[in-house]
């Protein structure tokens, strides 16, 4: 369910971190590596179903998942920790992270590029290009699907130098399209299952934004963090789109959200 590069220190929260969606845990390399120099254990959670080359059996389970099914996982994790952890998600993983927020403690939440919760709607036509083929499929909500190497290119590697996204591409695996139904309308999900309940949100949460992103557009992000008030603390970058997890100036932006963490949970930023 997750992995891990060093045992844990007693003086700081674990930091617990979520990939999005057709994600591993494996696109945290950069931002794992640096947390671990700053002296902090990390734990990259795998979603269910997220690996690559899937047997047919995984493929139907994947088909199957809901975002409940995310956040569980998720949960069930932070509930082995001895103290309540830093969770940073990713893109889905951040909506995983803020779901996870109501539910158990945390000593923060960090929210990349974010998904927004279903209070705000989240399509935009600039995301058009990158994901029409897949929702005009009629099984949809039955079935799990990929992003081709040039849809992915086009919605979250758009500021990634051509010459570094290969490694990316090949890491991309399956997503529930069950899941990308109950995210991608925010309030028209009739069923509620994206719903964040903000009132019960008792731990600092800070969230990043890229202006270029074009499957989380930064209109959502902004109205995200309008809806949120003061409960968010909201970070905008103009050079960045979706993939803060490595395009050129990610490790500014980490070392940024270090310092915040320093700030907002007392650990020590060397």
């Amino acid at each position: 369910m997750s992995e891990s590069n060093m045992p844990s220190s007693p003086a700081r929260p674990t930091i617990v971190l979520i990939h999005g969606m057709w994600c591993q845990p494996s696109v945290w390399r950069h931002w794992h590596h640096l947390l671990d120099a700053a002296g902090y254990h990390c734990l990259a959670i795998r979603l269910p179903g997220h690996r690559p080359d899937p047997d047919r059996r995984t493929l139907n389970l994947l088909g199957k998942t809901r975002l409940h099914d995310y956040v569980a996982t998720a949960r069930a994790v932070i509930e082995t920790l001895p103290r309540p952890p830093i969770v940073i998600g990713h893109s889905l993983g951040g909506l995983i992270a803020q779901k996870l927020a109501t539910e158990v403690p945390l000593a923060a939440a960090v929210l990349l590029n974010s998904a927004a919760p279903g209070a705000v709607f989240p399509l935009r036509p600039v995301a058009v290009p990158g994901i029409y083929r897949h929702f005009l499929h009629p099984n949809l909500r039955r079935q799990p699907f990929r992003l081709s190497d040039a849809e992915a290119r086009y919605l979250v590697l758009n500021k990634m130098p051509a010459n570094q996204q290969q490694p990316v591409l090949d890491g991309l695996v399956y997503e529930s399209g069950r899941v990308v139904y109950e995210v991608a309308f925010g309030p028209l999900n009739l069923m509620k299952t994206n719903t964040v309940d903000k009132e019960v949100i008792s731990c600092p949460m800070l969230s990043i934004a890229g202006q270029e992103d074009r499957i989380v557009p930064v209109s959502v992000s902004r109205n995200m963090a309008k809806w949120y008030d003061s409960r968010l603390e909201y970070w905008e970058y103009p050079e960045h789109a979706h993939w803060l997890l490595g395009e050129p100036g990610w490790d500014s932006v980490a070392n940024r959200t270090l310092k915040w963490l320093e700030k907002h949970t007392g650990g020590h930023h060397p």
